[in-house]
């Protein structure tokens, strides 16, 4: 989501446009397709495909160990091929509350250096301060105050090295 991190890919865990059915669409798979083939073709080989989640969500995963500072450009050159450009849309002031109460729930269950997020909704780990997205403690916080998201917490968590 940028949504977590200066790495973070925009945390297009709510920048795709699923369709009312949850199900992504065409153009968002294949745009997310085009974007991981692009960072493989610029410097981040082992960038995978996206996924997709029950909300039809597009998931975005840097392999572990990623420098942010090393892909900064990477990310740069291709996100013109993401939806919106890479982009989130623009939060409403009630999705924004959510977001700030999703941080302090996650800040009060074992993540105390998640940031509130800004005044479109993201936010944005300072550099170095990004959890291990192989914590086990993430992903239970994450489980905990998913229900405080705008959806009921049907976008994934993405962090930079990967993981939900």
């Amino acid at each position: 989501m940028y949504v977590l991190a200066s790495l973070l890919l925009v945390g297009l865990a709510g920048c795709s446009s699923a369709t009312d059915s949850g199900a992504a669409t065409v153009e968002d798979k294949q745009a997310g397709l085009k974007f991981a083939q692009c960072m493989r073709e610029n410097g981040v080989p082992d960038f995978e495909d996206p996924t997709f989640d029950e909300n039809g969500e597009m998931e975005l995963r840097f392999p572990p160990g990623t420098d942010p500072n090393a892909v900064k450009p990477t990310q740069e050159k291709c996100k013109r091929y993401l939806p919106n450009g890479g982009e989130p849309e623009k939060m409403n002031a009630e999705d924004v509350k959510k977001f700030q109460a999703y941080a302090k729930c996650m800040r009060e269950n074992g993540m105390p250096d998640y940031p509130d997020p800004d005044a479109e909704g993201r936010s944005r780990f300072e550099s170095g301060k990004a959890p291990d997205p192989n914590d086990p403690g993430l992903k239970t916080a994450h489980e905990k105050c998913g229900e405080h998201l705008p959806g009921g917490g049907g976008g994934g968590l993405v962090i930079p090295g990967g993981g939900k």
